[in-house]
């Protein structure tokens, strides 16, 4: 089973710097396959022409972790590797609008963190990825952001969604700013962008390389894009089974949040293929509202 901490660190220090040098030599792999990365100059052009805010804290993990020009670059993470993940996501809108998502995942390459942070006056509670990217989370404004797979595998040039998040949280406030920020800021593969906010907006944003990102009113994201759209990775995962179940769920009259949370622990939501990189490895709740979450584990773990 997975093991995850939670971690708290206003400004990354002693903590951020030593899960960073334990998680280098996995990440320096990765990033090392596939393809010829761009230089460093380039990848800092791109997040000083994107994202300029986050430039003096990517400065600031540079030097305190000592790293040389290929980390500097990675910790860009402008042009990745590709990177799959399964993912089921979606929103509460009844009574008190509540974000829910199952992470779909290999343990082996989760960093299992769960970080509460204040790096830009900006209070964000996240599961991490990327070193200082974000699967999932909510910043003290109550807006509420999870990815999952788009379920296609092209390239292009631009940065891992995590990354994007990460800047989302640190200066978005609701859900409007984050469209904004997500028709924007390019990304190298396709996503699918949950949003919800304190005042109950919710949004799911398209990312594909090549495409403009298609903004949707839609309160749920699997592993495809559009209506019905067929690629292998959606048929593997079972992505259309686990939207029609969730469109089931959303729209039952009779059933509670209770019981709407409560069914992400159960098939076809939940997946144990953790073999083939597609396990569920948590369960994720933002209420942003109450500025609330939890996390759940298999087996009926809590926090």
């Amino acid at each position: 089973m997975k093991s995850f901490h939670s971690v708290e660190e206003t400004f990354p220090g002693k903590k951020w710097l030593e899960h960073f040098h334990a998680a280098l030599p996995a990440y320096r792999s990765w990033f090392a396959r596939d393809r010829e990365r761009p230089g460093l100059q380039e990848c800092v052009d791109a997040l000083e022409r994107h994202m300029p805010e986050l430039v003096p804290i990517w400065k600031h993990l540079v030097a305190i972790s000592g790293a040389d020009e290929n980390d500097a670059r990675m910790l860009t993470f402008y042009c990745p590797p590709p990177n799959l993940s399964g993912c089921s996501q979606a929103v509460w809108t009844r009574y008190t609008p509540t974000l829910v998502r199952n992470y779909d995942y290999a343990p082996e390459y989760c960093e299992g963190r769960i970080m509460k942070t204040r790096w830009h006056n900006q209070e964000v509670i996240a599961a991490t990825d990327c070193l200082w990217g974000v699967l999932d989370g909510m910043n003290q404004h109550g807006l509420s952001v999870s990815l999952a797979f788009g379920g296609k595998t092209c390239v292009t040039e631009g940065f891992g969604v995590p990354l994007i998040l990460r800047y989302v949280l640190e200066f978005c406030t609701d859900v409007d700013e984050a469209v904004k920020v997500l028709c924007r800021v390019p990304a190298h593969m396709a996503y699918n962008i949950t949003l919800l906010d304190a005042f109950g907006q919710v949004r799911t944003v398209e990312l594909t390389p090549f495409s403009r990102p298609n903004v949707t009113y839609k309160a749920l994201a699997v592993n495809h894009q559009g209506d019905f759209e067929i690629t292998n990775y959606a048929m593997f995962s079972r992505s259309f089974e686990r939207q029609q179940f969730l469109i089931g769920k959303l729209t039952d009259p009779l059933i509670s949040i209770e019981s709407f949370v409560n069914a992400f622990e159960f098939r076809p939501l939940f997946s144990s293929n953790y073999s083939q990189g597609f396990g569920t490895l948590y369960t994720a709740i933002y209420n942003p509202r109450l500025r609330a979450m939890e996390y759940r584990w298999p087996n009926q773990a809590r926090m």
